[in-house]
């Protein structure tokens, strides 16, 4: 809680690219030089080529970066799902849970 506290008080919130920055992306070497790749037309200059390379490996990352956004999305769904399952709480859980709240309430709420 005080890790959560002390990101939002920072500015640094759930940023995707800031989390993805951190996590190794994996490229499909394979499948993206399958790719049919249309032959550039005659007329095209040589800067042409060199922008339209640029933007296509741009694009890459992109691709690369919203598909590992959505495999932590589901992660974080998942996970979600599963600690806040169907399954029912027990009383004692339910006895400490209260007191965790009351005590966070009390420290949050104290005069300072």
């Amino acid at each position: 809680m005080a890790d959560a506290a002390r990101r939002i008080r920072d500015g640094g919130g759930s940023d995707v690219v800031r989390r993805l920055i951190a996590r190794p992306i994996r490229l499909d070497v394979a499948r993206l030089a399958s790719s049919p790749v249309p032959p550039p037309a005659a007329d095209d200059a040589p800067e042409d080529a060199a922008d339209l390379a640029r933007l296509r490996a741009e694009m890459t990352v992109m691709k690369a970066v919203l598909e590992a956004e959505r495999r932590e999305t589901a992660k974080l769904r998942e996970t979600v799902h599963r600690v806040a399952g169907p399954e029912p709480v027990g009383d004692e859980a339910r006895a400490v849970r209260d007191r965790w709240a009351t005590l966070v309430d009390g420290l949050l709420n104290a005069p300072r």
